[in-house]
């Protein structure tokens, strides 16, 4: 009897440990260290991963006496991203595991100053930062930061962290695509990219070839664009048949649309021949009525009207590299681009400064080109009849 009421206690107390253990092995801790007068209301969101997936977790650690203790769960490791509610830019990412007990300790407001403590990856990311972080509003200085780190530590998990976190790939993702096929392959697998929050790199804006580098899916000199026009039509813009060509890409809610209209308005004027540009005015919402109303309100003639109804997952779309709205994209004759971006001053710019090249001598020899720079095909649209052929004259030597 007391042999099978000491093996139960002892099943028991091993059942208690493995449930304390899981427990802890889920969990892991940040500890605040301030100096006792240190005031603030810190936001933690973080991805806590379970066995379903996971889902977002936010909560808030408030400086008491300079002190705040926060309990977070996870099953997989996850990045705590710790901004301050009264300073918008002062802001820090946090490596966590489970199991962990991170430190974060510093003397002022300033996050890119603080001290993060409690396991290896966090702490080289905290030395990293407070150098770094001098250079952080001049975006080359700071890619140049992460570039420097990389080039040193290619094996190091962090040298994909830095890039997926901390680098601009919007702004510079051919830079981006060169630094990220330079680490190593074994620190940077799916699980690391979903934990960043980069599904980019999973076959959107980037995409990997056979021999596990990535390639920038955006296409530069991409000569032809279709789009979808009024009436379930298709509209094919030809940039190598116009002088230069000037794309606006944009939704409903575009602050600046009717900034963007007069100007698209003054180019039609400015070069009325529309067989020499395109001017093309595209909407990228998934609502046709919105589209229609929005083009008969602003009286826009002279111009492409298109439609991109998945927006800027569009596999067109992310070929063109139309990564926010609004943007433009600035086209030459070669189909090459010579402008992308948000700003509508330069866009126009850079647009004029094509059109206003001289053109040069045609050839004598030259053959004349196909005026049309725009192939409209509406379900319409049907084949031409066959022309009748001309009868055949009577061969003299068959009557003799």
């Amino acid at each position: 009897m007391k042999t099978f009421i000491s093996k139960m206690v002892a099943m028991m107390a091993c059942v208690v440990v493995m449930m304390l253990t899981g427990c802890v092995k889920n969990e892991f801790k940040i500890d605040f260290e301030f100096p006792k007068d240190h005031i603030g209301n810190y936001l933690l969101t973080y991805y806590a991963w379970d066995s379903r997936g996971g889902r977002w977790i936010e909560q808030t650690a408030s400086i008491q006496e300079g002190a705040a203790s926060a309990g977070c769960i996870t099953r997989l490791p996850t990045l705590v991203y710790v901004r301050d509610a009264s300073l918008p830019n002062n802001n820090l990412i946090i490596y966590a595991e489970r199991g962990d007990e991170i430190k974060v300790a510093g003397e002022g407001t300033d996050m890119s100053t603080w001290t993060v403590k409690g396991n290896k990856l966090s702490e080289r990311w905290s030395e990293w930062r407070k150098e770094a972080y001098k250079k952080k509003n001049d975006s080359k200085a700071l890619e140049k930061s992460i570039e420097d780190y990389i080039k040193k530590n290619p094996s190091d998990q962090l040298s994909a962290i830095l890039l997926l976190t901390e680098w601009n790939r919007r702004e510079n993702p051919e830079g981006f695509v060169k630094l990220w096929n330079s680490v190593d392959n074994g620190v940077k697998d799916k699980q690391l990219i979903e934990m960043c929050g980069a599904p980019d790199l999973l076959g959107v804006e980037f995409a990997m070839q056979a021999d596990g580098k990535l390639k920038y899916a955006k296409d530069p000199n991409r000569k032809i664009l279709r789009v979808r026009s009024r009436d379930n039509g298709l509209d094919t813009l030809k940039f190598t048949k116009a002088k230069g060509s000037i794309l606006f890409f944009y939704s409903e809610n575009d602050s600046e649309r009717r900034e963007t209209t007069d100007s698209l308005k003054e180019l039609c004027k400015a070069y009325p021949d529309s067989a020499k540009r395109i001017i093309a005015d595209i909407y990228m919402d998934s609502d046709s009525m919105t589209w229609i109303s929005a083009i008969r309100r602003d009286s826009l003639k002279g111009t492409v009207r298109g439609w991109q109804p998945r927006g800027v997952a569009e596999d067109d779309m992310v070929k063109m590299g139309v990564i926010r709205l609004p943007w433009y994209i600035v086209k030459d004759k070669m189909g090459k681009e010579t402008y992308a971006g948000d700003d509508r001053k330069s866009a126009v710019a850079a647009f004029r400064k094509l059109m206003d090249k001289k053109d040069p001598k045609p050839s004598t020899n030259e053959k004349p080109k196909d005026k049309s720079a725009v192939d409209k095909l509406t379900p319409e649209r049907k084949p031409a009849a066959n022309k009748a052929q001309p009868k055949k004259k009577p061969d003299p030597k068959r009557n003799n």
